[in-house]
């Protein structure tokens, strides 16, 4: 049952520089622990932090009391005895949020529930701890524990009939010191601390004496030590009515929880030091994360989301349904807990899976999710303009003109040339799978200017998240601002650059639409990635911007009016360079004026004689007006499967 304080580690150096400070988080994790016990239900976090102050007893502004809330709801997100549901808190124990030990007796467990407080306690505020615990009525408790609690030793009661632990008591059953010290403590270290600040000390009665002793020194200090020395100096002293006394605070000294004893002047700077921690939350924060148990010390913590927090969770996104939310976002804003607390991984983990598997949400990445049906139905499909013209072209006799033929007949190295990245696109792509790169350059290309995405190889693809077929992102620009993208993992598109493209040409960065290269990088933050540009273009699919109407306008328009074949394309493109073009630049052009395959162009190219290439040139491709024309000369159309080029050349040489 993790209901005690999980076992700290050595104070780190921050603790031990400013303890008051660390005094100050415990003792408002006490009194949050207190007012929560003192309700019968969960509280919402202002309503704990009025609570919290009212225990405190001082003067705080409306702006103090808010930080002080926002305090507290720090130091118990740190603490797993603590859990909350639906913005409101409670004991993780009475929530049903951490495990418990059903088996431990009963008196065993009211005995550590009062030492969890510190300080003796009401029957009722202990009943509730063991209802929740043993799963019984918490009326039954409060009789049990009034019937029981005052005929066993291990319990002493106060006057206003508070339930306090005996072992919090000086055991005296003899008249000489080291047989006392021998029974109450397991090494005079416990004592010697406060034997030495005792030297000096003054005091008529016990009560004055501790009262000094406390202002004094300063520091808390533990009751049993403390009762002790006063003992060595008064004899008949009797260490529950001393105990009694310090509880009603009486002559300025009193208890605080653990039990130890506090002067006048450190409950001041106690509340001077919250005062701090409400001025300054980050540096609570450090010092709550700072103070935290190593995690093979921590006691284990099951603290996960409830069914009802995943219904506020879907009623508050509701409120604005068109955008993500990340579940770390969500585990903040609605269900208050905080990255550095220990609740905090369990929660956020159960929160991703209890989404994951609720049909209500729609997971598109990472840690972000959407209301199911909120995916904008654009980045699902093909873009206009990005389908390919697969239209067979025939000639009088019904045959198709362009032949598809096998990579092993292409000529001028084009089975290689068409394994270019550059002339992969949106179902054209063979390439495998590979290690995510560590950044993704891409050419823009005029057909996926005007559909704002590009696209990326299969070879490219783990630069994104492998899951969901569909992943949320966010593209920073190099002007900082955020553009709201997706990854299309069927497609291999990245959508949502429509805007940015536009922006740089309308700032004239765009040398053109076809050519200028920009990167994507991705940063710490998950899911979030920088968009580079810095003027560079890609020479091999680059196209001035004066050569655009032509292809976009006059050719396009020719070819769909004409019915032109690829054939007919590759000619009068080639046309254009008599010197020969590039394989990807030639590609390039032609997808301007019509979307066409890599391989359809490939075996164009191949199945003329008048496509050929440069020799001093390799690599650039050219078309042969002379060989054309006599090939226009030769008896009608050859079948290309009874094609020859040995056959041809001699005719030409006749010829």
């Amino acid at each position: 049952m993790a209901v005690k304080p999980p076992p700290k580690k050595a104070a780190p150096a921050a603790e031990e520089s400013n303890p008051i400070q660390q005094q100050a988080i415990d003792h408002l994790k006490a009194l949050a622990l207190d007012c929560l016990l003192d309700s019968p239900e969960p509280l919402r976090i202002a309503d704990l932090g009025r609570a919290v102050l009212n225990r405190l007893d001082a003067s705080f502004s409306e702006e103090e009391a808010g930080g002080l809330a926002s305090v507290v709801r720090l130091i118990m997100d740190s603490d797993p005895r603590f859990a909350q549901s639906n913005r409101q808190w409670d004991l993780a124990l009475r929530m049903g949020r951490t495990e418990a030990d059903r088996k431990k007796p009963v008196h065993r467990a009211l005995e550590d529930f009062i030492g969890m407080l510190g300080l003796p306690a009401s029957a009722e505020k202990v009943a509730r701890l063991a209802g929740a615990l043993f799963g019984r009525d918490e009326g039954y408790f409060v009789e049990l524990i009034e019937r029981v609690t005052p005929v066993q030793p291990q319990f002493f009661q106060t006057p206003d009939n508070r339930i306090g632990i005996t072992r919090w008591l000086l055991t005296v059953e003899s008249d000489d010191p080291e047989d006392v010290s021998f029974d109450n403590f397991d090494s005079d270290a416990e004592v010697a601390p406060v034997e030495a600040a005792a030297q000096g000390v003054e005091g008529a009665t016990p009560l004055e004496f501790v009262a000094q002793l406390a202002e004094q020194h300063g520091a808390a200090l533990p009751f049993k030590p403390v009762a002790f020395v006063a003992w060595r100096r008064f004899p008949d002293m009797e260490s529950q009515a001393l105990f009694n006394d310090l509880l009603a605070g009486a002559d300025g000294a009193r208890l605080l929880p653990g039990p130890v004893v506090a002067g006048q002047g450190l409950v001041s700077q106690l509340t001077d030091a919250i005062r701090e921690l409400v001025r300054n939350q980050e540096a609570a924060a450090e010092l709550l994360a700072a103070t935290l148990p190593a995690e093979e010390e921590a006691a284990p913590t099951t603290v996960t989301a409830a069914e009802a927090d995943i219904d506020q969770i879907y009623e508050f996104i509701e409120r604005e349904p068109m955008r993500a939310y990340r579940a770390s976002e969500l585990c903040q804003v609605v269900l208050e807990t905080f990255p550095g607390s220990r609740s905090y991984p369990s929660i956020h983990q159960s929160v991703i899976d209890k989404l994951k598997a609720d049909p209500r949400f729609t997971w598109v990445g990472g840690e972000r999710f959407r209301l199911d049906g909120m995916i904008p139905e654009e980045v699902q499909v093909l873009p206009e303009g990005l389908a390919f013209d697969d239209r067979v072209y025939v000639n009088e006799e019904k045959e198709a003109i362009d032949k598809l033929t096998p990579p092993e007949t292409w000529k001028y190295g084009l089975a290689k040339e068409v394994e270019s990245p550059l002339v992969l696109d949106v179902g054209d792509d063979d390439s495998q799978p590979g290690a995510a790169p560590a950044k993704l350059r891409k050419s823009l290309l005029l057909h996926h200017y005007f559909a704002g995405t590009a696209y990326v190889t299969h070879a490219e693809r783990a630069f994104f998240p492998r899951e969901p077929d569909l992943v949320e992102l966010t593209l920073v620009t190099p002007e900082g601002e955020r553009i709201e993208a997706w990854f299309n993992h069927r497609l291999g598109l990245l959508y949502g650059l429509r805007a940015w493209f536009e922006e740089l040409d309308a700032q004239n960065k765009l040398e053109s639409w076809s050519g200028p290269v920009f990167t994507l990088v991705a940063t710490k933050t998950e899911g979030e990635y920088r968009l580079e540009f810095t003027g560079e273009v890609e020479p091999l699919t680059f196209v001035a911007r004066e050569r655009l109407p032509q292809l976009f306008g006059v050719l396009r328009g020719e070819a769909e009016a004409e019915g032109w074949p690829l054939t007919t394309l590759a000619v009068r493109l080639l046309r254009d360079y008599p010197e020969g073009v590039p394989f990807e630049q030639l590609f390039t052009q032609a997808n301007i004026v019509r979307r066409v395959r890599r391989d359809a162009l490939a075996s164009v190219l191949s199945g003329q004689r008048y496509f050929g290439q440069n020799p001093q040139q390799p690599g650039l491709l050219r078309y042969d007006e002379k060989r054309a024309e006599k090939k226009g000369k030769k008896r009608g159309p050859r079948r290309f499967e009874d094609y020859d080029e040995d056959v041809e050349l001699e005719e030409e040489e006749e010829a």
